[in-house]
């Protein structure tokens, strides 16, 4: 989905609390083991794969919170070992426990080695040690000439960014030019590739698809200077799948997930080829800079040029993704949603790249509900996100991931409001039909305000195995919401390897209605309260709210000036 900037609120749980979840302990008699943390990411890359493990100081992000008998929690602070990518927290008792380890929040598990590291599709960019301002001149043949306007892209493996330029109608060729200041060190960066975007329309689906590519080898970039990019495109390698989807399925996921009716309002399908990966499910280098997409939605639907505006295509942004709790007006509307059962036919695009490297066919419907705000007449539309990702073969397209079923806290309903007596309150769920899932994440969000609006502020990610859990201590006095979450992949395990993936893969939420959390003693933690701090802190901003606009060199395409360019 398509989002706008939003900004980060800074808000801080005042009240220093405990943790606990669902799940037996283990006797005190059990002697206490070392938890060992391997964060080695590996990257995908045309010299192929590489192990970068995460630098000593990811151990501020590493700790296992301890629940105890008398309600209390004991904080374990992780700590680097002399071999890179390997953490170690020292007595940790037997049994279950929270472990923080990869950013992504919390998991209740009661593993001795837990692996955070992620496969991911691109090599690590190079960086210099000083900043440089470098320059290109482009020089493009072979863009097939269409009616309708049109996008070059070129974009780089290790990645820069990218930058992109608007082709008018009838072009057969670009010239131009664009600048990168940073520490980027483009010497190092071998391979790139320019692709052409052509509008195409399946039903009520309009996507750009790629169609002429060429992948340029054996660059020679020089730092602080202008360097030239040129070449042919190829023609387009013809390719198509049939397009079918279960929209009658995917109209179902959204019937009773949260406090109201959920209103279906876009779906957005994506095609790509992750480069250099094989037998895997790679994310990207970054939320910016997925995949080498095949097939992407355009903004809105309507193509670039509207109303006097430019609407960039941006398959960097229009992206099938877990967008669960941004606020809608956050969130721009891709494609009509398909709530019935619907055979598209041949959808066509090109696919040049080697076969051999994973293919993800994603499919995202994205719906609003209105949370009501207590004491107010007030309502906040709240968006969830269902969605897919497989194999192009696998057809029709058809929910994977479903909805928990009877959502739970404390024994009442979630999706009623009402006042929790604790502030660790227990949330359960039954299972889901459908394919199993290997594990649930629950997120948090605070009510809050936003430009003097009601906002509910990520502030918790959660995650287990397990069909009920405790949560860790939230403040007294808040009002929040809960998401359940169920979760499907080829191969990922929330206790022991969450983050690596194979396909298919799936998600579908549930969302509860506001739950305020009556006042309560605040349970005794035994440790570093800033390492606690930073689990309940708000979430930043989604990466994609992150890339920023570079200043670029002016770019004269056919008479029309426009480009545009991303990096990290």
């Amino acid at each position: 989905m398509r989002r706008a900037s939003l900004l980060a609120l800074v808000f801080f749980t005042a009240a220093m609390l405990t943790a606990c979840g669902s799940g037996s302990s283990s006797p005190a008699s059990s002697p206490p083991r070392t938890v060992t943390v391997n964060w080695v990411n590996t990257y995908w890359s045309p010299n192929g794969q590489v192990q970068v493990p995460e630098p000593a100081s990811a151990a501020l992000n590493i700790e296992a919170l301890v629940p105890q008998a008398d309600g209390s929690i004991t904080l374990l602070k992780g700590s680097a070992t002399s071999t890179p990518g390997v953490f170690i927290i020292p007595n940790v008792p037997a049994g279950n426990y929270w472990l923080a380890a990869g950013g992504g929040g919390a998991f209740w598990t009661s593993t001795s080695t837990f692996d955070a590291g992620t496969d991911i599709a691109a090599g690590q960019t190079p960086l210099t040690s000083t900043s440089n301002t470098t320059n290109f001149d482009i020089s493009v043949g072979g863009i097939a000439s269409e009616s309708t306007e049109e996008w070059v892209e070129f974009l780089t493996d290790p990645p820069f960014g990218f930058v992109q330029f608007g082709i008018l109608p009838d072009s057969t060729s670009l010239t131009g030019g664009f600048g990168f200041g940073g520490d980027t060190d483009w010497s190092q960066i071998n391979t790139g590739f320019l692709m052409q975007y052509e509008l195409e329309t399946l039903g009520s689906l309009n996507n750009y698809v790629l169609g002429p590519e060429l992948t340029l080898s054996n660059l020679a970039f020089t730092n602080g200077a202008t360097n030239t990019i040129s070449g042919t495109l190829n023609p387009a390698t013809e390719t198509s799948l049939n397009l079918s989807v279960t929209g009658s399925g995917w109209a179902s996921v959204f019937n009773n997930v949260g406090p109201a009716a959920a209103n279906v309002q876009d779906s957005v399908l994506t095609l790509t080829a992750e480069p250099y990966v094989t037998g895997v499910n790679a994310g990207p280098y970054s939320i910016i800079l997925p995949a080498l997409s095949l097939v992407a939605p355009t903004p809105g639907g309507l193509g670039f040029f509207q109303q006097g505006q430019t609407e960039y295509f941006d398959p960097e942004a229009a992206f099938c993704a877990d967008f669960t709790g941004e606020p809608s007006a956050y969130v721009v509307p891709i494609n009509p949603p398909i709530l019935t059962d619907q055979n598209f036919g041949a959808l066509q695009y090109s696919d040049p790249f080697d076969p051999a490297w994973t293919r993800a066919l994603a499919l995202c419907q994205q719906a609003t509900i209105p949370i009501p705000i207590q004491n107010s007449s007030d309502t906040y539309s709240f968006v969830l996100v269902d969605g897919e990702s497989a194999a192009p073969s696998n057809s029709p397209l058809a929910p994977l991931a479903l909805p928990v079923q009877n959502p739970t806290i404390n024994g009442s309903s979630i999706l009623t409001a009402n006042t929790a007596d604790t502030n660790t309150p227990a949330l359960s769920w039954t299972a889901p039909t459908g394919a199993a899932p290997y594990g649930y994440r629950v997120g948090e969000f605070v009510l809050t305000t936003l430009n003097g609006a009601p906002y509910f502020q990520q502030v918790g990610i959660y995650s287990t195995s397990a069909t009920s859990v405790t949560l860790p201590p939230l403040a007294g006095g808040n009002t929040y919401i809960f998401t359940i979450t169920t979760e499907v992949d080829g191969v990922a395990n929330m206790q022991t390897s969450p983050y690596r993936s194979a396909l298919p893969t799936g998600f579908a939420s549930v969302v509860s209605a506001p739950i305020t959390i009556g006042p309560a003693a605040a349970p005794q933690i035994n440790g570093d309260i800033e390492e606690w701090r930073s689990l309940v802190r708000p979430k930043p901003d989604s990466p994609a709210n992150a890339k920023t606009q570079v200043p670029a060199v002016p770019c004269t395409v056919s008479g029309h000036s426009l480009v545009r360019a991303f990096c990290e």
